[in-house]
């Protein structure tokens, strides 16, 4: 009876233990299908974050695009022979500046453009009346972009304007450009055939497209994306194009410009490469499953030789004989695989954390990149205007000028960058810019931070008051005495006085210099405000009115 015990107990132990084998394959049969449906998800919020890094890719290019054509602006809105009506100088200048690129400058009234370089000199230019929306909109105080222009016998175009002053009349200065200089963008960022890229204007209107440009430039955008627009600034929708193929898109809309960028991936394709992804993850399951139920089998043969022991360790004991046990090393197989996903997790960690970092740094070096260019236009414009100025003046000396007014663009860069270029408090600035003439000037305001487009164009201001004030002023003597005092007035205007006493009797100026041009262009192109001066006689009183105060919410490159 004992023997008989003996020999069935190995038996029963081994069905037992498949029995056991099978039943762990089923947990990891379901956790091979988890993992397939997490790994089907990932895939679809990974190409959802590539389609929306790409839109934002894509806004960056643009920016820079429209960046360049605002560069030019702002170097021929300075001209002194704009700002006196020489015209036929100023469309020399106007020509040598967009000589070599592909847009053209056009200055205008609201009836008939005086000046297109894309004409001949001499030649006529055409009578093109705006009409009183467009007008307004191109006159609103700051540079602006155009929706797409459509034109009667001609393809459209695209206008970067601003808004100058010439003789006291209000003109408008714009940088034209075909929609195909953005098209250009989107071929450059290598996107797969059957993907579609395409930018819409303000509209909704195709303003690019990487496939079927010419067909489908000026249509509007789908009906699902535009209600999708209408709703948010960007996202990832299910959309069709209009070609009528369904695709996963992602949009993301300009801030500064309003413009709406969209990048779409065919479902088909979508799904198909997913499916794709998942075939080796898939195949590594089924051989982890079959490694598995192996072990489960493998490691069945020492416990069943463990039971059979402990059947001759009964009859032993029963037989009064000494013991001797086999134990289990089963737990520190599992240690060790505990170890390994743990490592796992730490370098999947780990790579993403370099790679974030990357993007950073490629970033980083980009706007970087744009910054200098934009820094490099004001800088060429100031050196320009300055040593011009040393010759109409008979001798005075431009160079130091323009040391000067490079000190002060210097410091207030200095002043933003250590506030990482989000904002830069008036207070702070006014104390940096005016800290040569020490008890001389007095600061009065609140706390108010700046765009450092805003902080960049008012240390220039208060630069070229500072040394009119050292030169004919009140700090031309100890006894002059300057007060400075800011406040706001209700939510939108920013009010700043300047007020000059104990100085030399003032009279007002014979002509109008450089200096004072570019007070004038600052406060109309970048702050939107306008500017006062009372040239009494005890000192001079300059009051700036800034319509829509200019808070530092948004990291904006400098002079963009």
């Amino acid at each position: 009876m004992t023997t008989n015990s003996a020999v069935k107990a190995p038996s029963t132990v081994a069905r037992r233990l498949l029995f056991m084998a099978l039943t762990l394959a089923a947990p990891a049969i379901l956790l091979m299908g988890a993992l397939v449906a997490v790994q089907y998800g990932e895939s679809q919020r990974r190409f959802s974050t590539q389609l929306v890094g790409m839109t934002r890719a894509l806004s960056l290019a643009t920016d820079r695009q429209i960046g360049q054509g605002q560069s030019v602006l702002q170097g021929l809105a300075v001209s002194p022979a704009l700002a006196e009506g020489d015209l036929a100088t100023f469309e020399k200048q106007a020509r040598e500046a967009v000589q070599g690129r592909e847009g053209w400058i056009v200055l205008m009234t609201r009836d008939q453009q005086l000046i297109n370089t894309r004409i001949p000199p001499g030649a006529p230019t055409p009578h093109a009346p705006v009409t009183p929306s467009s007008w307004r909109e191109m006159t609103t105080g700051k540079s602006n972009v155009s929706n797409l222009i459509p034109r009667q016998g001609a393809p459209p175009i695209i206008g970067v304007n601003a808004p100058v002053l010439v003789k006291g009349k209000l003109l408008v200065l714009a940088y034209m450009q075909h929609p195909a200089a953005f098209h250009a963008l989107m071929t450059a960022q290598a996107l797969p055939d059957s993907w579609t890229a395409s930018i819409v204007d303000r509209n909704a209107a195709l303003v690019a497209r990487s496939r079927d440009q010419e067909k489908m430039l000026g249509k509007r955008a789908s009906q699902d994306m535009r209600n999708a627009m209408a709703h948010a600034n960007d996202g990832v929708i299910h959309s069709r194009t209009l070609d009528g193929i369904k695709t996963l898109s992602a949009f993301s809309r300009s801030p500064t410009y309003g413009w709406t960028f969209i990048v779409g991936v065919p479902r088909d394709e979508l799904n198909r490469a997913v499916l794709d992804s998942l075939g080796p993850a898939v195949a590594g399951a089924a051989l982890l499953i079959a490694l598995g139920v192996a072990a489960a089998i493998g490691f069945a043969r020492p416990i069943s030789r463990d039971v059979r022991g402990l059947v001759a360790e009964s009859e032993a004991l029963a037989a009064g004989a000494p013991l001797d046990p086999a134990p289990s090393h089963l737990q520190e197989i599992a240690e060790v695989r505990g170890s390994l996903r743990a490592a796992a997790d730490i370098l999947r960690a780990r790579e993403d954390e370099a790679r974030q970092a990357a993007e950073r740094q490629q970033l980083m070096i980009n706007e970087l990149n744009h910054r200098v260019k934009n820094t490099l236009v004001v800088v060429q414009s100031l050196a320009r205007h300055s040593l011009r100025a040393e010759n109409d003046r008979g001798g005075e000396n431009g160079l130091e000028q323009f040391n000067d007014r490079l000190h002060a663009l210097a410091s207030a860069h200095d002043l933003l960058t250590r506030r990482s270029w989000e904002a830069a408090d008036l207070g702070e600035l006014l104390t940096e810019a005016l800290e040569p003439y020490g008890e001389q000037v007095t600061l009065e305001g609140p706390p108010l931070p700046l765009a450092p487009n805003a902080a960049v164009a008012l240390a220039m201001i208060f630069h070229e008051l500072a040394t009119n004030a050292s030169k004919y002023g009140a700090l031309s003597i100890e006894t002059g005495r300057v007060a400075v005092t800011w406040s706001l007035d209700g939510r939108t205007r920013l009010v700043i006085a300047w007020r000059e006493r104990g100085g030399p009797l003032v009279s007002p100026p014979k002509r109008t210099g450089f200096g004072s041009r570019l007070i004038a262009a600052s406060l109309k192109g970048e702050l939107a405000g306008s500017s006062q001066f009372d040239y009494a006689p005890e000192g001079l009183s300059c009051v700036l009115t800034i319509l829509t105060p200019p808070r530092g919410a948004q990291k904006t490159a400098p002079n963009d």
